[in-house]
């Protein structure tokens, strides 16, 4: 500023000494030469861009509120997710419990949008129940397990004698060394030597190993044969006649250490027609007894190997009880061994086969 009046600023002494000039009456005036054409330079940073910037809300001072009581917010009142119109009575989805509707038909009208989301809402998880504090005697009972299933290592353990051997120590005598002895005669091979009955089975198997024949179609239709026919019994006024059908299963004749074995698992049926007279003339019921597990040891001597017997009728309603009781033990299929009736002959001839099978080769 001009040491003088101190009304004018300048930037530098320059500019002071340009502005300044004396008049003719020997008084020192200010005037301000502004040259349009050539304007002096400025110098420095120039901040008055930033006179019209506000102060952001965070900076800004807080005032004091006045305390007076807000408002409390509006609740929406709720609307129908079909039509959107506002609702006074609401019908809430019965599943979900969060969707509202103005009326039967729009909540039908929206259903195939809403069952995508629409789900049943989760019960709230119970509460574990407190554990229970633990008491010194439960306490006692686990420490005292745990003590008895330790494994304890005990290194002192007695190994025995034959352990000794490492306690080896070598001696004074020199080391010998081994020297074949030579055998006076000739030797005989005692198993060349001794007789042996001839081995069962094939030429090529000569060492009695396994070997097994496939008979299984020899046994079906030998055993067929034996099952053709039956003789006819009368019981109840009435005859009844049978005949054996369907023979499955299988057979084989293996060779096990030079041994000849006989083997077959084998299940038939029985066909039997029961025939009487009554007041509207002759009947006839038709009925199966199923045979399976019919095996090699059902006949063998100190094995209990029964074969599994089923009766069943065909025409069951043609048959009243009395009668039906009396057909069914003239057939004998309640016990095994049977004691008599039709499957006495069936178990007659199933033994008298098992026998000629062992003769089969």
């Amino acid at each position: 500023q001009f040491g003088q009046f101190f009304a004018k600023p300048w930037c530098q002494f320059l500019c002071q000494r340009c502005c300044f000039r004396e008049p003719a009456s020997g008084q020192k005036t200010m005037t301000a030469s502004v040259q349009a054409e050539d304007p002096a330079p400025k110098r420095g940073i120039d901040y008055s861009k930033f006179d019209q910037i506000e102060d952001s809300d965070d900076d800004k001072p807080q005032t004091k509120t006045s305390a007076t009581p807000t408002k409390p917010a509006e609740v929406e009142k709720p609307h129908c997710a079909n039509c959107h119109k506002d609702i006074q009575k609401p019908l809430r989805c019965g599943v979900c419990k969060k969707v509202s509707y103005c009326s039967p038909q729009c909540q039908k009208g929206d259903w195939q949008f809403h069952k995508r989301n629409c789900k049943k809402p989760e019960e709230p998880k119970a509460k574990e129940p407190a554990k229970k504090p633990v008491s010194e005697e439960a306490k006692a009972r686990r420490e005292k397990k745990r003590e008895e299933e330790k494994v304890v290592d005990n290194d002192n353990d007695d190994i025995g004698i034959w352990y000794r051997h490492r306690e080896w120590k070598p001696t004074v005598e020199p080391k010998k060394e081994f020297r074949p002895v030579k055998v006076e005669g000739a030797v005989t091979d005692p198993v060349a030597a001794s007789p042996s009955a001839p081995a069962a089975g094939s030429a090529w198997n000569s060492a009695g190993t396994w070997e097994e024949k496939d008979v299984t179609e020899m046994a079906k239709k030998t055993l067929g044969e034996k099952l053709s026919a039956f003789k006819e019994t009368d019981i109840a006024s009435g005859v009844l006649s049978a005949s054996a059908d369907s023979v499955e299963g299988e057979a084989s004749k293996p060779v096990i250490r030079g041994k000849l074995r006989h083997f077959f698992d084998l299940s038939f049926k029985v066909k039997f027609i029961f025939k009487w007279m009554d007041s509207d003339g002759q009947k006839q019921a038709e009925g199966t007894v199923s045979i399976s597990d019919f095996t090699n040891d059902t006949f063998a001597e100190g094995v209990l190997s029964a074969p599994v017997v089923e009766l069943s009728f065909k025409d069951a309603k043609k048959l009243d009880a009395s009668r039906r009781h009396v057909v069914e033990a003239g057939i004998g299929a309640g016990q095994w061994p049977p004691s008599g009736g039709l499957m006495e002959q069936v178990s007659s001839k199933m033994k008298a086969w098992a026998e000629e099978y062992e003769q089969l080769k």
